[in-house]
């Protein structure tokens, strides 16, 4: 509670603290607080996005942006064990899923350029990504045809145990199924970089790494049925068990709009 207060209140207490105090003898050209505005748009391991900052202090700057990974995939669920309907064992057939990343989310994030008062490339930067707390979708269908030709009646359809990560879920009365991984909405942030949110010129590029803390995944589902001990999960479903930071890697390219103009005058 106290690292999600400290993430949430960072932003404003920079806003406040930090751009009304500074005057213009200490602050270079270009560096006014809200004396410009910067818009990316980048590509990054949690989608594409875009994003507008602005300085507070010749070496913190605010950036609030939204991000979205539109990605999906079909994979092709083989691993079932052989079925027992009335007393003879049957294979069942190969269900074909899609996974969809769900990571849509708004960001707040506060930079800070440690080196040479503010003009260096290198920054730190911390902050919060708020969004859906669906990280990943799973969604397929049995063919119910295929099932009853493998000899699997359509009553014994929900007792089919498909294994996701460290859950077992069960398909629905239609054969289908549905999962989704969850994690936490609100995800802290810490990152660094190189390159400028606000550049010098006209346009420029940045490069950035950082991670989201968003706790451990959890697989549930609407035909929920049970969860795998630790010691039974290996490979895949173990590393996604611990797979508490989701890492963050990102190219912008950054466009100035303003420089020196006082577009929020009502801050001062």
């Amino acid at each position: 509670m106290k690292l999600r207060f400290l993430f949430f209140t960072l932003p404003f207490v920079a806003f406040c603290s930090l751009g009304r105090a500074q005057t213009k003898t200490d602050v270079p050209t270009g560096r006014k607080a809200f004396g410009n505005l910067g818009v990316s748009a980048n590509i990054a391991t949690t989608g594409f996005g875009f994003s507008a900052a602005t300085p507070l202090h010749r070496s913190v700057s605010l950036r609030a942006g939204f991000q979205t990974a539109p990605f999906g995939y079909g994979y092709t669920y083989d691993d079932f064990d052989r079925f027992d309907v009335g007393g003879t064992t049957v294979q069942i057939p190969d269900l074909d899923l899609k996974a969809k990343l769900k990571m849509s989310s708004g960001h707040l994030l506060v930079d800070w350029v440690p080196f040479r008062r503010g003009w260096s490339s290198f920054f730190l930067s911390a902050g919060f990504f708020v969004g859906s707390g669906k990280m990943l979708t799973v969604d397929g269908r049995f063919d119910m045809q295929a099932l009853a030709d493998a000899g699997i009646p359509p009553q014994l359809v929900t007792d089919i145990p498909i294994e996701i990560g460290d859950a077992t879920i069960r398909p629905d009365a239609s054969g289908g199924v549905n999962a989704y991984l969850k994690v936490h909405s609100f995800k802290p942030y810490v990152g660094l970089g190189f390159g400028r949110a606000i550049p010098t010129r006209r346009v420029g590029f940045r490069f950035e790494l950082g991670a989201l803390f968003h706790g451990s995944p959890k697989i549930e589902s609407p035909n929920y049925y049970s969860t795998s001990e630790d010691d039974e999960l290996e490979g895949f479903n173990k590393l996604l068990r611990d797979f508490k930071v989701y890492p963050q890697l990102s190219f912008q390219v950054t466009v100035r709009l303003f420089k020196d103009k006082t577009w929020m005058g009502w801050c001062k």
